[in-house]
């Protein structure tokens, strides 16, 4: 079953992505009020930070691209780039403690999170697990605009290394 939590505009509008903090009843079996709470509200502050540009980090990745005409984002990184790894992170570690998987928020667009029970895992190749990330030390995923149809099924389920292979993220 996929639980999806959409984003709410009525808190930061477009400046940032905020999630919604209502409690999806169809995740109670897996997750508890006080859980989804700290979940939530932790994560809408992480994501605060990491797209306000007027924090430290975000100014001084601007002033070094400028400055170094973005050499510095090949050298160093872009700490934009770490925070947002950091929260796919955070949102994957959280799905993996109550046993379900979770659908990268960047293939999201940020729009929505979601979660998926581990129920029906075979028909499902948008998603991806938490081992799945250590195994390749990194996130691998489908775009969130591919889905599963009963033609392709079939090929996933003989193969299923191969549909993810094909997808990979690259490293932020």
């Amino acid at each position: 079953m996929l639980i999806r939590i959409e984003r709410d505009y009525s808190v930061s509008g477009d400046r940032y992505p905020q999630f919604s903090t209502n409690f999806p009843l169809a995740l109670q079996p897996y997750v508890s009020v006080k859980d989804w709470n700290v979940f939530i509200h932790t994560l809408n502050k992480k994501l605060c930070i990491a797209f306000c540009p007027w924090t430290f980090g975000n100014l001084l990745d601007i002033f070094l691209s400028i400055i170094t005409l973005y050499a510095s984002e090949f050298v160093f990184g872009s700490v934009h780039r770490k925070r947002i790894a950091n929260i796919e992170a955070y949102v994957v570690e959280f799905a993996r403690q109550h046993d379900l998987l979770v659908a990268s928020l960047r293939n999201m667009g940020f729009l929505n999170i979601v979660f998926h029970t581990k129920e029906n895992v075979a028909r499902s190749t948008t998603l991806h697990s938490f081992q799945e990330s250590v195994e390749n030390q990194s996130v691998q995923s489908m775009p969130s605009a591919l889905t599963t149809t009963p033609s392709n099924l079939s090929t996933i389920s003989q193969n299923p290394s191969a549909g993810l292979n094909e997808w990979t993220n690259s490293i932020l």
